[in-house]
């Protein structure tokens, strides 16, 4: 029999059947737990069962067959048991439920109901929505979380970290490299939001709490799919930075706003284009909604 792991006992039970692939001591098929927890190891001679039975054992005839108890756990398995249906063939195989819930077990294992089980939950982050969507990029999700965060390795943290790298930007040489600076205040960032200025937001951003503020405008909360497509541009942009960012230090090479730019536009329709379409009652897409704006038809000319 597979011994299981105690914190995995938490996870799973037993669905009684046949009960001839279940173990009597170590997996979960009765309300006490595992049985080898209550009893210890005296549990083999005062119930008479073997280590490496399986629950079938305890009932070789139809009938549970437990010895006279003597103790009161045992006492306690004997009340258990007079509840519950012995093993039989006609009920088929045995099966392992997984948790999805607080009390509730099923046959499928779900890995995002046991991550919500095992994790300790936090209190949501008013930025959670602006990073994690359904229509996501998910290296795009991943670089604005970081810099969210202030996670990405700027150079401001890698000199923190003891390391000898020279602080400018990379991208103005105008000014120490920190995430602020990098996508926001720096003259090429800036440059790059600028192209993109529209309806959407008139003016580039100067943080990231001015982009959370941006998504509550009414031009954006009014129309619907223009929260997706913006929050989709947003992202698209911070990573187009980080990208540039990296291959001048890394590749030695460099592009113009304009080629930034053009890159963010290519990456936008791409994205709204695979997403599927709306239903037929009208409701414009998401392609139709970013094709509104005059920067996407100025790009188009770049």
């Amino acid at each position: 029999m597979l011994k299981l792991k105690p914190e995995l006992h938490k996870m799973m039970r037993c669905n009684v059947g046949d009960e001839r692939s279940v173990s009597f001591w170590f997996d979960w098929w009765t309300d006490l737990g595992p049985l080898i927890s209550v009893f210890g190891n005296r549990g083999t001679r005062d119930l008479r069962i073997p280590l490496d039975a399986s629950v079938c054992v305890a009932a070789p005839n139809g009938l549970w067959t437990l010895p006279p108890a003597r103790s009161d756990e045992a006492e306690t398995l004997q009340v258990v048991l007079s509840t519950m249906q012995p093993p039989s063939p006609v009920r088929g195989q045995d099966s392992f439920l997984w948790r999805s819930g607080a009390c509730s077990f099923l046959p499928k294992f779900s890995s995002k109901a046991t991550w919500n089980i095992i994790r300790e939950p936090s209190p949501l982050v008013s930025w959670n929505k602006m990073v994690w969507f359904k229509e996501e990029i998910p290296r795009y999700s991943f670089v604005s979380w970081m810099a969210l965060l202030s996670r990405l390795p700027t150079r401001d943290r890698l000199i923190s970290w003891g390391l000898l790298v020279p602080p400018v930007c990379p991208l103005c040489s105008l000014d120490s490299e920190t995430h602020d600076h990098l996508f926001f205040t720096c003259t090429f960032s800036t440059a790059i939001w600028s192209h993109f200025a529209g309806w959407m937001f008139p003016t580039p951003p100067l943080a990231f709490a001015s982009v959370a503020d941006i998504m509550n405008l009414p031009r954006i909360t009014s129309r619907s799919g223009a929260g997706t497509v913006l929050k989709l541009l947003l992202q698209a942009i911070v990573y187009s930075i980080w990208r540039e960012r990296n291959h001048r230090i890394f590749r030695d090479s460099s592009s113009t706003v304009a080629a930034i730019a053009k890159v963010v536009d290519r990456s936008m329709r791409d994205r709204l284009l695979s997403l599927p379409p709306p239903p037929p009652d009208g409701t414009v897409s998401l392609l139709q909604l970013y094709f509104s704006t005059p920067v996407s038809s100025r790009l188009s000319f770049i």
